[in-house]
């Protein structure tokens, strides 16, 4: 088996979610015999360079290296959920989620990769996969099915942190569509009275105007003379005021006729 040689993207600076998620599953105690060889298994059979998190747990549970493919269980309730464990902490990313939502798995041992797609399967974890040269990418986009991966490996503390920032960029997203909305509404309302403006001035230049009854002939000057008023303002300079669907009802009238001319 060849390691092959890929770096892992990681933010410059402040810790990487990546390297956060690693030093917390790194440090995490497994007792039995056969969950050690499962989680080896994970780091070795990716075929990556081991280093990082992944040596320190190799070195940790070195007695049993030598046996790792003995009895390896690779059940989704338990073994299956180390070895993912092992292939995150030999080739797996994670970006930063005020950015994007997103775990990358890339082993270069085709075998692994099967056995990833075949275990996040069994997990009912959406993923996606890319096969490219001699590496395998899988992806985890999808949040939900991020925040379950986490938790599948143990990550629990990041899995938290992955949720409050999931909540807060949520909640931002929620107010700028409400905003968005509002401003869509306002360009609406101001091209519908633009347009009213309009049609109501057209009607009143022409002859149709001195056939209008006195109630829409008020209208049409009280609407042209308080542009930027709403319906309900308009209904209240009327004399006798009217409501607003009084005052609805004639614009839209006002319109009808000055659409038929």
């Amino acid at each position: 088996m060849r390691a092959k040689s890929r770096q892992q993207p990681e933010t410059p600076g402040k810790e990487s979610f990546s390297r956060q998620i690693k030093a917390e599953i790194s440090g995490l105690s497994v007792k039995k015999t056969e969950d050690k060889r499962s989680l080896l298994a994970g780091i070795t059979l990716s075929g990556t360079p081991v280093k990082g998190e992944a040596k320190e747990v190799l070195d940790r549970y070195k007695d049993v290296l030598s046996s790792s493919g003995e009895g390896l269980s690779l059940d989704p309730g338990k073994g299956g959920r180390l070895f993912l464990r092992g292939v995150f902490l030999a080739c797996g990313y994670a970006t930063n989620p005020k950015d994007a939502y997103r775990i990358e798995l890339r082993p270069v041992v085709r075998e692994t990769a099967d056995t990833v797609t075949a275990l996040l399967t069994d997990l009912q974890i959406l993923f996606t996969r890319t096969d490219r040269s001699d590496v395998y990418s899988v992806y985890i986009r999808n949040g939900d099915s991020v925040s379950d991966f986490l938790g599948v490996i143990g990550a629990n503390n990041a899995r938290l942190d992955f949720e409050n920032i999931r909540i807060e960029r949520d909640l931002k997203s929620g107010v700028n569509r409400e905003v968005n909305c509002d401003s869509g509404n306002a360009g609406r309302q101001a091209d519908a009275a633009a347009r009213r403006g309009e049609l109501i001035g057209k009607l009143l230049s022409s002859p149709e105007a001195e056939k209008l009854p006195a109630g829409l002939y008020e209208a049409a000057v009280v609407h042209q003379a308080n542009p930027g008023a709403s319906i309900a303002e308009l209904g209240s300079l009327m004399d006798p005021p009217l409501g607003k669907s009084g005052m609805n009802h004639r614009l839209n009238r006002l319109l009808e006729i000055a659409e038929g001319m």
